[in-house]
């Protein structure tokens, strides 16, 4: 990574480790292999690197680190991959926490699924209105873990994922960003009544009152 020799810090499991950097801040490294038969203390094989994770909020970087260890690494790959996209392709910066949050919304997700159980999205509709380019974000997200994991999740899950980005750009709580949406809605609402009207759902309007 710099030509320095890189030891490793703690195993998380076989394909993460974390290291130290020479600040003393703690980054996370993720590659298929990259700690199998290795221990504290080792060498890192810097040709397994795939993905170097520098979350500055330790809280973040635990919880993380946590997830880590029980989640498939197909799935932080799919989540590393869409939330790089929408870094780059959104305009806007995205709380690091968004790496925790998305993770285990998906892992849970998939758990859901795997026994059974179905959620739906009550603001579906409201998401897909309000938040377009973060709702075809979220069906691209899908299509992606559908087709790499082999399950079939439902439409709603694009919401939810949407909801994630949507949160994370704002840099609030998920309830608030909920809350907002609701308010949004009856806004939008008490607008079409009162000037009896309909708004095209590619509004303008409609977009600069979701990214406010």
């Amino acid at each position: 990574m710099t030509g320095i020799e890189v030891k490793i810090a703690k195993v998380i499991n076989n394909n993460v480790i974390s290291i130290y950097q020479a600040d003393g801040a703690e980054l996370v490294v993720m590659g298929r292999g990259i700690a199998f038969k290795k221990k504290p203390g080792d060498k890192v094989d810097e040709t397994r690197i795939q993905k170097v994770f520098a979350l500055k909020n330790k809280q973040t970087s635990d919880n993380f680190k946590m997830l880590l260890r029980e989640v498939p690494m197909e799935l932080i790959e799919i989540v590393e991959e869409i939330i790089t996209y929408a870094s780059e392709n959104l305009g806007r910066k995205l709380n690091e926490n968004i790496y925790v949050s998305l993770t285990d919304h998906i892992n849970f997700a998939i758990e859901r699924y795997r026994e059974g159980v179905e959620i739906k999205n009550a603001l579906m509709w409201e998401i897909k209105q309000l938040y377009k380019p973060e709702f075809e974000l979220g069906l691209k997200t899908l299509e992606q873990i559908n087709t790499r994991m082999n399950i079939e999740l439902p439409p709603d899950e694009a919401a939810f994922i949407a909801l994630h980005i949507v949160n994370a750009e704002m840099n609030e709580e998920v309830i608030t960003t909920m809350n907002i949406t609701k308010f949004i809605q009856q806004i939008i609402n008490i607008a079409k009544y009162h000037f009896k009207m309909e708004f095209d759902e590619d509004s303008s309007v409609i977009f600069a009152l979701s990214h406010i």
